[in-house]
């Protein structure tokens, strides 16, 4: 009884976040296009791109919301062959480096050298190690650092991406994977994304039968997000 009475609330938040996340955008557009018929604002390119990255948002999150349903329902296209762990790691923290160095924050990967190999999706794996790339970018200063390294495992390997940033209070930790969920609520959906990206990456490591855990030491002291696969 208490575990239906739970998804029941899960049901509830859920309903309740989707509606709130599409609320914002859908009025800003609907306001928008209002004064541009009566006048008020000028149709002008300014306007027309603001419009434009509006529905952007809402695009990227009903995508998000998808693809988290899928995933969540043991839908998700997948695409499973052997692969080296190594080098897809050493690629996307590659790919990382450019933005990195803009934010002044320095990307390191401790890799091994022989190659770990897997049966996975590679593009679902790809996009897990983006998500939590980006995730350690948005929350680490200028000097920070963010190191990747795998380690291999009795039957697999371990990923870990661990960052020198804002650091999760122990009251966040459970429920840092959860959809909608911010750690620091004055981060709104421009600044902090919808709370998906998380969710959608337990979901796809869950899908390969795998496991995804956060850890950190508190506030500014940095996080460590751990795959076991």
């Amino acid at each position: 009884a208490q575990e239906l009475e739970h998804a029941e609330d899960l049901r509830r938040y859920l309903l309740s976040d989707v509606a709130h996340e599409l609320r914002h955008p859908i009025h800003i557009v609907q306001g928008n296009l209002q004064a541009i018929l009566d006048g008020v604002y000028p149709l002008e390119m300014t306007e027309i791109s603001g419009l434009a990255d509006e529905t952007h948002h809402l695009s990227a999150l009903v995508n998000d919301l998808y693809e988290l349903a899928q995933a969540e329902a043991n839908q998700l296209p997948m695409h499973k062959q052997e692969l080296d762990l190594v080098e897809l790691a050493a690629k996307t923290a590659e790919a990382f480096q450019p933005l990195a160095a803009s934010q002044e924050i320095q990307l390191t990967a401790d890799l091994p050298a022989a190659p770990i190999l897997i049966n996975c999706d590679a593009d679902r794996m790809r996009q897990v190690l983006q998500n939590l790339l980006n995730n350690a970018l948005q929350h680490t200063p200028a000097n920070g650092q963010i190191t990747v390294s795998i380690q291999p495992a009795s039957s697999g390997a371990e990923i870990c991406i661990q960052d020198s940033g804002a650091g999760i209070d122990p009251e966040h930790l459970p429920h840092i994977f959860d959809r909608f969920y911010r750690a620091d609520p004055a981060r709104d959906r421009q600044s902090g994304g919808a709370g998906l990206g998380l969710a959608i990456a337990r979901a796809i490591i869950e899908a390969h039968g795998g496991k995804i855990k956060a850890a950190s030491a508190g506030k500014d002291k940095g996080s460590t997000f751990i795959i076991t696969i």
